[in-house]
């Protein structure tokens, strides 16, 4: 059900609101929806970019039908004094295990310590502005012109209740890209600090083809890729691409699930185990911006990526491999690969390939990456005193591979 709150944003947050000096407080109204079933769709298309795939209602629903049992999750529309939609915000409850944040030897044994003596100590129940999915995206929409301030200090209250509500610990905004960042800097006023998140790779298309890719990222990544492909063929080993659903559920099986969880387990960054139900209902809801790409050997699924086509970005998001054989045919590189040749076909001019795998991106894709950024605080006092005690080892710097270059040179 939702919950429709009316308020005029007064005095009381002046000095909180200061640095943002939003233009009125009066009249901005909050809708909470429990379900997608309930989202005002007209109002929250008002606010959201026909191409934004990832605050649309239909992936929405993929995430709360298969994830229910593990994570509660909220919708939120902000509308001005006129009524018109000017925000909106999804908000999604669950439980993750801070030792993924751990980026040191010394931090590791510390939060692996405690985690020997209870896991109540490294599980911890966190409130995100974000979905449960490492897809490197905000979950936070401001119309043009919206009073981003005023929003923000409504939406600080809501994370309060809802924290207070899940009894959860921290208060989590995540992922924010750089050209974001400009209308959440009301938020340190309102208590967050913003650190670092892993940043993601883009790999920049300018031609329609995965031929004219090759020609564009330069002569040594073109024979180190086709070296790869040649290797992978020799296999027998065959990729196809579908957005057919029938298909998708015949070769999305349990077995094929597991080689999702095979790279979970090698994944530094384990901040959700999505269940099988999930890749099989974004298929069914987006039919027209989903596929699967798979690699049979014969009838046997030995590798996956499930993609997203939003506008005219492509987004391979998750992936599945056979360990047994993924490094004597290089199935990870030409999973890559697969992956790109069908975003130009697509007609993409960008593929957001994710984070992680740093050197392999840029050396072999010739990526670029893309900072991000998240916002934290404690839902109570003594959180927020734990927080700030620890925050260079629970949210290390994460500096772009430029800078990091730039750093190294001499003087």
């Amino acid at each position: 059900m939702s919950t429709p709150v009316t308020e005029c944003l007064t005095t009381e947050f002046d000095t909180a609101l200061a640095a943002g000096q939003p233009r009125s407080f009066t009249g901005l109204s909050e809708e909470i929806f429990d379900s997608v079933s309930q989202i005002d769709v007209e109002a929250w298309d008002h606010v959201r970019d026909s191409a934004d795939i990832f605050m649309d209602p239909r992936l929405l629903q993929a995430l709360e039908t298969s994830m229910a049992a593990t994570s509660q999750f909220r919708y939120v529309l902000y509308r001005d004094q006129n009524g018109t939609p000017t925000a909106i915000a999804v908000l999604c409850t669950f439980v993750i295990d801070i030792r993924v944040l751990a980026n040191d030897a010394w931090s590791r044994w510390i939060l692996g310590q405690l985690g020997k003596l209870s896991r109540k100590l490294v599980d911890y129940r966190i409130v995100f502005c974000g979905l449960p999915l490492s897809a490197c995206q905000s979950s936070l929409r401001f119309a043009p012109g919206a009073d981003s301030a005023a929003v923000l200090a409504m939406l600080d209250r809501a994370l309060s209740r809802i924290a207070k509500q899940d009894r959860a610990s921290v208060i989590v905004l995540k992922e924010f890209a750089d050209e974001e960042l400009p209308a959440l800097k009301p938020l340190e006023a309102l208590g967050y600090r913003q650190a670092d998140s892993l940043p993601t790779h883009l790999v920049m298309l300018k031609s329609s083809t995965f031929e004219g890719y090759l020609k564009d990222v330069g002569l040594k990544k073109r024979h180190r890729i086709r070296q790869s492909m040649v290797k992978f063929s020799e296999s027998g080993i065959e990729f196809i691409t579908t957005s057919d659903l029938a298909t998708i559920e015949r070769l999305f099986t349990p077995e094929t699930h597991r080689l999702y969880e095979a790279v979970l387990s090698k994944s530094e960054t384990q901040f959700e185990h999505l269940p099988a139900a999930f890749f099989l209902e974004t298929a069914r809801q987006l039919p027209d911006c989903c596929e699967f790409q798979f690699a049979l050997d014969k009838d046997r699924v030995v590798g996956f990526c499930i993609s997203l086509l939003a506008g005219q970005t492509y987004h391979p998001m998750l992936i599945g491999l056979d360990y047994n054989i993924s490094r004597d045919v290089g199935l990870y590189f030409n999973l890559a690969f697969r992956a790109i040749a069908d975003a130009a076909n697509a007609g993409a001019t960008m593929v957001e390939v994710g984070q992680n795998s740093e050197e392999f991106k840029h050396t072999r894709l010739g990526a670029i990456q893309s900072r991000r950024s998240i916002y934290v605080r404690g839902g109570s006092a003594t959180m927020n005193w734990v927080i700030g005690m620890l925050f260079q080892q629970l949210f290390p710097r994460h500096p772009l591979l430029s800078e990091r270059q730039a750093e190294q040179q001499p003087g």
